[in-house]
C-alpha cells in the first residue's frame, strides 16, 4: 500500500462507527465529561467553557441536546461530588 493509505487488514488501524443513542444516554454521556473534567480539578465555570466549545464535539453535542440547564445541574453535581477529591493542581481560571 502506499504511505498514509490505511491497510484494511491491519488490526490496529483506527475505525470509527456511530452509534444510535437516546436522550438517556446523551445524558450519560455528559455526566461522564462532567465527571472527568471534575475529577480533574477543574471548576464548574471552566467546565461549562468545555460544553460550549465545538472543538468538544461530544460534550458540545451534549449541550445542544440536553440544554443550558440540564447539563449545569450535571456539572455543578458531579463539582459537588468530585470537585472536593481532585489533585487541587487546576485552578478556577485554568
Amino acid at each position: 500500500m502506499p504511505y498514509g493509505d490505511p491497510d484494511p487488514t491491519d488490526p490496529s488501524v483506527l475505525v470509527g462507527v456511530e452509534l444510535p443513542g437516546d436522550v438517556e444516554a446523551t445524558r450519560d454521556m455528559a455526566w461522564v465529561f462532567a465527571e472527568e473534567f471534575a475529577r480533574m480539578g477543574f471548576a464548574a465555570p471552566r467546565i461549562a467553557e468545555l460544553f460550549r466549545s465545538p472543538f468538544y464535539a461530544g460534550a458540545h453535542q451534549a449541550l445542544r441536546l440536553l440544554g443550558d440547564t440540564e447539563v449545569d445541574a450535571i456539572i455543578g453535581e458531579c463539582v459537588s461530588v468530585f470537585g472536593s477529591h481532585a489533585s487541587g493542581h487546576v485552578t478556577e481560571g485554568s
